[in-house]
């Protein structure tokens, strides 16, 4: 995917992606969706996956919630949460989860590298 430079995203990475990763420890966090791509409006959320095993017993309606609730982000943000399990079944269909993994940042590369951020 192309360089992206998208001011809410990198608040976001800077703000919130190390609360999202004290309180889950997710194994994977995806942006995706127009913030990704870099063509997102000015009021466009942000789309996110995050894959972690912490959400193993919490219902799945319950768990985006369970999420912004926690972020408290000032802004739009859309979630879709899944196990390790759930997320490599659904990677393999077709569907939003498929197309997130295609064309979606790993926002959590940068951590699992020491670097900073990288798109």
């Amino acid at each position: 995917m192309a360089e992206v430079v998208d001011e809410r995203l990198e608040r976001f990475r800077a703000e919130f992606l190390p609360r999202l990763v004290e309180a889950f420890q997710p194994a994977r966090v995806l942006a995706f969706g127009s913030r990704a791509r870099g063509d997102a409006l000015k009021h466009s959320d942000l789309d996110l996956l995050v894959v972690s095993e912490r959400f193993r017993d919490v219902r799945w309606l319950d768990r985006a919630p369970l999420v912004l609730e926690m972020l408290a982000a000032p802004f739009g943000v859309e979630v879709l949460c899944y196990t390790p399990e759930e997320y490599e079944r659904k990677v393999e269909e077709l569907g939003i989860v498929r197309t997130a993994s295609g064309e979606g940042l790993d926002l959590l590369a940068p951590i699992r590298q020491g670097r900073g951020p990288v798109r």
